[in-house]
């Protein structure tokens, strides 16, 4: 099963986040193997093409190959978590259309 953990950061917490985000790699390099995808939101205007400031990621989206209660576990226990940085957080389980998972 593939979840998506969907997380927008609280206004003005740049940062904290950049602060925060050596805590939150380490924490999470025990759940790379079940990271199906993983990245930061960012503005239309900021460039990707290379390395991203920290202070211009927004929140994130992470989707898990695992149960709901790992994904859970994982956010719940997040340094970014507990230091409150986020405003809107949602688990839901995928039903993958594109592309085909069969093919």
């Amino acid at each position: 099963m593939c979840y998506a953990l969907i997380r927008r950061d609280r206004p003005g917490r740049a940062d904290q986040r950049a602060e925060l985000q050596p805590a939150h790699a380490a924490y999470q390099e025990p759940f790379l193997g079940m990271i199906v995808y993983g990245g930061g939101l960012v503005g239309d205007d900021i460039d990707t093409s290379g390395d991203v400031d920290i202070r211009d990621v927004t929140g994130n989206v992470i989707v898990f190959e695992a149960d709901r209660k790992t994904v859970e576990d994982f956010h719940r226990n997040d340094p970014y978590t507990a230091e409150d940085m986020f405003e809107f957080a949602m688990i839901e389980r995928i039903w993958q259309r594109v592309p085909d998972p069969a093919v």
